[in-house]
């Protein structure tokens, strides 16, 4: 199998790993984060900080940046919004069927996103460390901080690519019915499911970081279910167009 999405930087692929367009929107998203840290970042000496260990603030509000900006780059990357040419939104110089709808889900798509969205989250990690390490909050905390933003960018990728297969890339409807899926699970969820919210989790793993592995436990195991749906329904979606596209050749 051959792996378009490290070497193909053509519309045919929704979002090569190393192409200009997807890092430079990569390292825009860790300047924003940067710029965050640098203006809540507190007056205080950071031997004060580490000496008290109460920067739960500055904790939130890095990961929180993160979580919003990483999540609505790979919704981008799975709609294959950051490969078009031109500088509207809808604008592509053809709709061209793309390698993730032609090849296996289980043997293409689902392995790019879930690599892509571990690469994506790596230029983060620098700065996350350091917020981490200057709020004095366990290795353990953290990683479970990462997580979330993990998953939550995963699932951002699988709902972005699921308004692709819908609607293409071309549609002003799945363009909008995206970005209001990000909305609603990132900031939605905060009244209507808060155990799966996970601005609400940061928040609470940067006051008590100690006692909230429960509540991660139900955020994960919620949403990893709806990502378990998600590569269902895209699998299911991606078949049936490399079916159409077996049976119009057949005719042609």
């Amino acid at each position: 199998m051959k792996f378009y999405f490290l070497t193909d930087e053509s519309e045919k692929s929704l979002a090569p790993f190393f192409s200009k367009r997807v890092l430079g929107t990569v390292m825009g998203s860790v300047v924003i984060v940067g710029a965050v840290l640098i203006v809540f970042w507190s007056r205080r000496p950071l031997s004060e900080l580490m000496a008290t260990g109460n920067e739960p603030t500055i904790f939130f509000l890095i990961f929180a940046a993160t979580l919003i900006v990483n999540s609505y780059v790979n919704l981008c990357c799975g709609a294959g919004d950051l490969v078009r040419r031109g500088y509207f939104m809808m604008n592509y110089q053809t709709d061209k069927s793309t390698h993730e709808k032609e090849i296996e889900f289980y043997r293409y798509g689902m392995l790019e996103f879930f690599l892509h969205a571990l690469v994506l989250l790596l230029p983060f990690l620098p700065l996350l460390s350091l917020v981490a390490f200057i709020s004095a909050v366990s290795m353990i905390t953290f990683i479970m901080a990462v997580s979330v933003l993990f998953t939550s960018s995963l699932f951002c990728r699988m709902s972005g690519f699921l308004a692709y297969l819908v609607w293409g890339r071309s549609n002003t409807l799945g363009y909008f019915a995206a970005r209001a899926l990000l909305i609603f699970f990132i900031f939605g969820t905060i009244l209507l499911a808060p155990a799966v919210n996970p601005l609400r989790l940061l928040y609470l793993f940067g006051q008590s970081p100690d006692s909230r592995s429960y509540l991660l436990a139900i955020y994960l195991t919620v949403v990893s279910f709806a990502i378990l749906i998600l590569i269902l329904v895209n699998n299911a979606l991606v078949r049936r167009h490399i079916k159409i596209g077996s049976g119009s050749e057949v005719q042609e």
